[in-house]
């Protein structure tokens, strides 16, 4: 019996190579024709882009392993964006990206957000079945040609 140890915990300064590693891999292997949509640029300072006073970075490590992450950008004083919701692919279906996210509602709840907005695009069935279960709501959806962008929002 292989016993893992699974914690979620703040991003630390020396997560930054395991974490870009991890969503790079995820971006390119499952959402190649995505890129367009996303900026990747906040992959190259995590500690810099999620280091405001209501901003927040997690990453889910089993074993000293980044295995998952999400991350919560300051969008206005009323809204949170959730980024990053990510959970490498061998480990998925284990309630890790529940976990994740409800982390991430703790925290946007405790900043006083009043809404939480996900982007994904509908390649991202997973997250956003995740999101849906968790009661965001559908507000935009945006034909890229090829692919669409969805955003839900949650209320707080």
């Amino acid at each position: 019996m292989i016993i893992t140890n699974t914690v979620i915990r703040k991003f630390e300064p020396n997560d930054e190579k395991q974490v870009k590693e991890l969503i790079l891999s995820i971006l390119s292997n499952e959402y190649p024709f995505d890129k367009k949509a996303y900026s990747d640029s906040d992959l190259n300072n995590i500690a810099g882009t999620y280091s405001g006073e209501r901003d927040m970075f997690l990453v889910l490590d089993m074993d000293g392993s980044v295995i998952g992450t999400v991350g919560v950008k300051e969008e206005s004083t009323d809204a949170a964006l959730i980024r990053r919701l990510f959970v490498l692919g061998m480990h998925r279906g284990k309630g890790y990206g529940k976990k994740l996210i409800e982390e991430a509602i703790t925290y946007c709840a405790s900043k006083n957000y009043k809404h939480i907005v996900f982007q994904g695009t509908n390649r991202m069935v997973q997250a956003i079945e995740l999101c849906k279960k968790r009661g965001f709501k559908e507000k935009e959806h945006i034909d890229m040609g090829g692919f669409s962008i969805y955003k839900f929002v949650l209320d707080l």
